[in-house]
């Protein structure tokens, strides 16, 4: 989870710096499922006998973490600060995991985890009070959006922890379906592509993070920690990656981070350890 913290930090930054570059956001997702496809096709056929018995809620939980997650995520990512970004996708899954299984294991919410889970979405509305006395439409657009691919990303670690798969084999499945639904939008029009037309040198660094990073260490490695660490106490440990993200955009993207915006990413990180510890 200590890897998984850094390449998350990074994929925020990456998912929001795609504005200021000529990829679109279907190159991004090519690079990202395009280079586990290719770096993990050596273990597909020690994993074959695991892929093709998988279940079916095993596909929907597990593709829930692919495409769904990662349009969403750079759709609202386009238009809001990326301490927004890392705050909202590491920070309300918690709250969404909590609300996800009282609905669908029938776990019971304490009135103290009940109020836990209240104080992160108040920290994240104080980010977004705090940021003008007006709120344009885009930011809450972004923060919307965000919001609907932390929820997929909820189910999508549920999912993780009930599934059979191995990290390695999940790694596959997700990457292998995702790219060629990938493929298939583009193909069709859905969405546009400037894949051939942009750099390596401005593609290297999506390649790194988005690719390799996402794409194949951070999710077996995430994979790996949900079954060890269980979803809920590994969702804990990256609610660590907000304030990692904050400080990293300012290093990297020269965004401001506001005292009030601090106020809000402390709230929100604070609640997500008090939703943890709460019974």
């Amino acid at each position: 989870m200590s890897v998984v913290l850094l390449i998350w930090s990074g994929f925020a930054l990456t998912v929001r710096a795609v504005g200021a570059s000529s990829l679109t956001i279907a190159d991004v997702m090519l690079i990202r499922f395009s280079v586990p496809l290719v770096l993990l096709t050596p273990w597909v056929l020690s994993s074959w006998h695991e892929v093709k018995n998988i279940r079916l809620p095993d596909i929907m939980f597990v593709l829930l973490g692919g495409v769904p997650f990662l349009l969403l995520a750079a759709f609202g990512a386009s238009t809001v600060p990326a301490a927004y970004v890392g705050t909202i996708l590491t920070g309300t899954p918690v709250f969404f995991a909590a609300i996800l299984s009282f609905i669908f294991y029938r776990q019971r919410i304490s009135l103290k985890k009940f109020a836990a889970l209240i104080l992160i979405l108040f920290g994240i509305a104080t980010m977004i009070g705090g940021r003008a006395q007006s709120i344009p439409n885009s930011l809450l657009y972004g923060v919307g959006l965000l919001l609907m691919a932390s929820l997929i990303w909820a189910g999508y670690t549920l999912g993780l922890k009930s599934t059979k798969l191995s990290p390695i084999a999940i790694a596959i499945v997700l990457s292998y379906t995702s790219f060629f639904l990938t493929l298939v939008m583009v193909l069709s029009g859905i969405v546009e592509t400037n894949i051939g037309s942009v750099s390596f040198d401005e593609a290297l660094p999506f390649i790194l993070v988005q690719g390799l990073g996402v794409g194949v260490v951070s999710t077996i490695a995430f994979s790996y920690a949900v079954k060890q660490l269980g979803s809920i106490r590994t969702l804990l440990l990256g609610s660590l990656s907000p304030g990692l993200t904050a400080i990293l955009a300012t290093l990297i993207l020269n965004e401001s981070l506001s005292v009030i915006m601090i106020c809000g990413i402390v709230l929100s990180t604070i609640g997500v350890i008090l939703s943890n510890r709460a019974q």
